[in-house]
C-alpha cells in the first residue's frame, strides 16, 4: 500500500505522537510504503523549525533523514490545480499523484472534502488507521 501522509500529519507525529505517530510508524517499519517528495520534505523542515516546536537541528534533520530512507521519494512532474483556497495542497495531490498513492492521508480540511482524486483515496488519520 502506497501512502503519502500530508505535512500535517508528518508533523503531528513528530512533535505529538498519538495516531499520527502510530501511521508513521507503520511507514518506518515497512507495513506501508509511504510517498514522499522534495516539496512534503522541505515543507516538514520548515514547520518542524517554527520555535514552538523547540526541536534541535539534529531532531529536525533525522526526521527528514527517516523519511529518506524509509520512504520512496519521488518526482513530482505533474501540476494539477484543484484547490483553489491552498495551492500547497496542490503539491500534495501532485505527489500523491505522480508516486502512485493508493492513499493520502491529511487533517487539512479542502483535501478530506475531496474524498479522492484520481486514482487516491484521501482519508484521516483515524480513517487511514483503520483502514490500512
Amino acid at each position: 500500500m502506497r501512502v503519502v501522509l500530508d505535512t500535517n500529519v508528518i508533523v503531528s507525529a513528530v512533535v505529538s505522537g498519538g495516531k499520527p505517530r502510530q501511521l508513521l510508524d507503520k511507514g518506518i517499519d515497512g507495513r506501508l510504503q509511504i510517498v514522499v517528495s522534495e516539496f512534503i520534505l522541505k515543507e516538514v523542515g520548515t514547520v518542524l523549525r517554527r520555535p514552538k516546536f523547540k526541536l534541535s537541528d539534529d531532531e529536525i534533520s533525522n526526521t527528514i533523514l527517516t523519511l529518506m530512507q524509509s520512504g520512496d521519494v519521488t518526482t513530482v512532474t505533474s501540476n494539477f490545480r484543484v484547490v483553489e483556497d491552498d495551492p500547497a495542497d496542490d503539491a500534495i495531490l501532485n505527489t500523491a499523484f505522480d508516486g502512485g498513492a493508493d492513499v493520502l492521508v491529511t487533517g487539512d480540511r479542502h483535501l478530506l472534502e475531496l474524498k479522492g482524486f484520481k486514482r487516491t483515496r484521501i482519508l484521516s488519520v483515524s480513517e487511514a488507521l483503520k483502514q490500512l
